[in-house]
């Protein structure tokens, strides 16, 4: 009878073996689901006889089944979370466990006592490799998957150099940037926002989206809240379109037409001389007299005092300006008084002889100043022009540790009506421009003036028409 239904089997039997075997998997899994536990008899296998397990498959011996001698073309079903032996990356065929074929005399001649305790035990053996078996859902199970060629270019993709440098580019940018914002932003910090007052003139025509015009007003007071006549004022311009930035001088004793609101915010109209402006109405009123008298657009100003000049020029080590014997006598009247004013000896600072000296902030400062040497304020705002460009081109060339006491001496003695998100955006044109032409301007230029006197004052008469077409051609 076993010989005849071996004969009358399929051809591809491993294949019907194979699909059973899933079948099985599959009802195991729905059954210890729902936590069943009962016993199933024993099943009369194809060679005749009784399996000792429910199934030769049913117990882990650590080896894919059937497949190892027959291909099929499909991929093994993955249950058993197995962990591989030694003696399976070598491929070695394991020898198959043949079932049970004793026969019914062998079984009757053993005691009955004997049979049950060995059923019994191979049933516990039996429900403990079920319990350790991991079924898998449908979901989980991939069939021919090729998880070697997956890390094989993932390993691949890891040691390529060019990405790994790439990526390492991008990351040190970020980092750069993000800490170069920080340290801009901590600067802008040390900077004394003042709010934006009461304007009476915004008119002015001379004005386009290319060209930046900042007002850099320059005091002789010591005190900020206090408002004296400006000893400095020049607008600084820069325009990106003809990559240029254009420091103008605005003579100080230009008589002009002083419109706007005074510090009480009343409405005031008078003429008087221009560095007068600031001490009836502040940085307000001086930006409205500009631009009403020379139609020239100014919003945003900073001002700086007698310290903040003297800590600026000192952080940087000082310039190197080339100084004339009479300059260097002539210095010792303004730097008498500066020397008075920060506590320092009588005759600090003073110079014996000129030549190409390299001046500290409180020599620059008289420097400056220096007025009844050539030709009086003209030459005077001249070397305000040339202390300032000299400031510029020493930071440009300077070391990272000098470029920061710069910036923590300017910045903490800087008084501004921009914001802070309007001071970092013109930190960045201020980066973008480092290579701009400088240029320097007069106003009132030659042949466009006359000497006056007004209420008892030697002033300075413009002819503002071509004080506003000087402008326009030269910064816009």
């Amino acid at each position: 009878m076993d010989n005849n239904r071996r004969n009358s089997r399929p051809a591809d039997s491993f294949k019907e073996q194979y699909r059973q075997q899933l079948e099985k998997y599959s009802r195991m899994a729905q059954e210890d689901s729902v936590g069943s536990r009962q016993r199933r008899k024993p099943a009369r296998n194809d060679f005749g006889g009784y399996d000792e397990y429910d199934d030769y498959d049913d117990y882990d011996d650590g080896y894919d089944d059937y497949d190892d001698g027959y291909d099929d073309g499909y991929d093994d079903y993955e249950v058993i979370d197995r962990q591989r032996s030694p003696h399976r990356e070598s491929r070695q065929r394991p020898q198959r466990r043949q079932p049970s074929r004793k026969t019914s005399s062998s079984r009757r001649s053993e005691p009955s006592s004997s049979r049950k305790n060995k059923s019994s035990k191979k049933r516990r053996k039996t429900s403990a490799a079920r319990r350790e078996v991991r079924h898998y859902s449908r979901d989980e199970l991939h069939f021919g998957s090729n998880r070697r060629d997956e890390r094989r270019v993932q390993t691949a993709e890891r040691r390529n150099p060019v990405s790994s440098f790439f990526r390492t580019l991008i990351l040190l940018v970020v980092v750069i940037f993000i800490g170069a914002n920080g340290l801009m932003y901590y600067y802008i910090s040390l900077v004394n926002v003042r709010d934006r007052g009461q304007r009476g003139y915004t008119s002015g025509t001379l004005q386009s989206s290319d060209v930046t015009n900042i007002l850099l007003i320059g005091s002789d007071t010591r005190d900020p809240e206090e408002f004296g006549r400006t000893d400095s004022m020049m607008i600084l311009s820069v325009n990106k379109s003809k990559k240029t930035v254009t420091l103008t001088s605005l003579m100080r004793d230009m008589y002009v037409e002083i419109i706007g609101y005074d510090h009480d915010g009343n409405s005031v109209d008078f003429w008087d001389k221009l560095n007068s402006a600031y001490v009836y109405g502040g940085a307000e009123l001086l930006m409205d007299t500009i631009e009403y008298n020379f139609d020239i657009s100014v919003d945003d100003y900073a001002y700086v005092d007698f310290f903040a000049f003297v800590d600026i020029v000192d952080a940087i080590g000082g310039i190197e300006v080339d100084v004339t014997d009479e300059e260097a006598a002539g210095m010792e009247d303004p730097m008498g008084e500066q020397n008075w004013y920060m506590g320092k000896p009588s005759g600090t600072d003073y110079l014996d002889h000129g030549g190409r000296l390299n001046l500290n902030g409180n020599q620059a400062l008289a420097y400056a100043r220096l007025r009844y040497v050539g030709n009086a304020d003209f030459q005077r705002t001249e070397r305000q022009r040339e202390v300032i460009n000299k400031i510029v081109e020493k930071v440009k060339h300077s070391d990272p540790l000098t470029i920061n006491r710069f910036a923590r001496a300017s910045c903490s003695h800087l008084m501004t009506n921009m914001s802070r998100p309007d001071m970092m955006l013109m930190v960045y044109k201020a980066l973008f421009s480092l290579n701009y032409e400088m240029r320097s301007l007069r106003i009132p230029p030659e042949d466009c003036y006359y000497y006056g006197e007004h209420d008892g004052q030697s002033t300075l008469d413009v002819d503002f028409d071509a004080c506003r077409e000087v402008l326009r051609q030269e910064l816009y």
